[in-house]
């Protein structure tokens, strides 16, 4: 069965200097029918102004990747990390016990619009850690960019849980197979695609349960975002 998360129905904050949309149930958007997905518990799709940002706040117990679309973040930590984060980066926060963090538009003159995505871990770990790559992907396949699989992905996660990035070219199929016992999570971040006769823009999504595997079609160049998992 495959239910879709219909872009205009998410949820949305809306501050001077923040424009979110959420996929789940996040701040002030409540639905209890909305709560996440298996692990996959937050999907935000986030834009902030110059010089505005997330200030120092607390984790804990939750795996946060962000993934810059467009403009900068800049990165703090209480483990000591100043860095920023561009297009084409996906940085992995793995809270533990607990972390704080500021995140703040790098840029006094550019918005800068990402996604940030948090995973329940299963494992528990005795500190935080933080990590981060350039995605490497290739035209028209799945790139695993995360995992709790070694050997999948560069950036570790603390759940079976495999985060893949694709960009495919206007026309070109893709397909993902699932293992059995394997749900999946897919999000559009630009672009359009046709999954058996649907048509999904950015924004939307698809949640598979007890599938074998999806077939994709870009109408449109896209890019698209793959969870599997347990």
């Amino acid at each position: 069965m495959a239910i879709i998360h219909d872009r205009m129905t998410r949820g949305r904050s809306q501050q001077g200097w923040l424009d979110s949309f959420h996929t789940f149930s996040f701040g002030n958007f409540n639905d209890p029918n909305r709560m996440g997905f298996r692990n996959l518990r937050v999907l935000n799709e986030d834009r902030v102004i110059p010089g505005g940002g997330f200030a120092t706040h607390d984790h804990a117990h939750m795996d946060i990747l962000t993934y810059v679309l467009s403009g900068a973040l800049r990165h703090e930590d209480s483990l000591g990390n100043e860095v920023f984060i561009r297009p084409g980066e996906m940085q992995l926060m793995s809270a533990g016990p607990g972390v704080t963090h500021s995140e703040m538009n790098a840029s006094a003159h550019e918005p800068v619009h990402f996604l940030q995505i948090w995973l329940i871990p299963e494992r528990e770990m005795e500190k935080p850690i933080y990590d981060s790559a350039m995605v490497p992907m290739q035209p028209n396949v799945f790139t695993p960019i995360a995992s709790g699989t070694p050997d999948q992905g560069q950036l570790p996660l603390q759940s079976d849980t495999t985060l893949s990035l694709a960009k495919l070219e206007d026309g070109q199929p893709l397909c993902h197979d699932f293992k059995p016992d394997r749900y999946g999570f897919l999000h559009v971040i630009d672009g359009m695609v046709e999954i058996e006769g649907e048509r999904l823009s950015a924004g939307d999504a698809l949640q598979f349960e007890n599938r074998k595997g999806c077939q994709i079609t870009a109408l449109t160049d896209a890019e698209l975002l793959l969870f599997d998992m347990a």
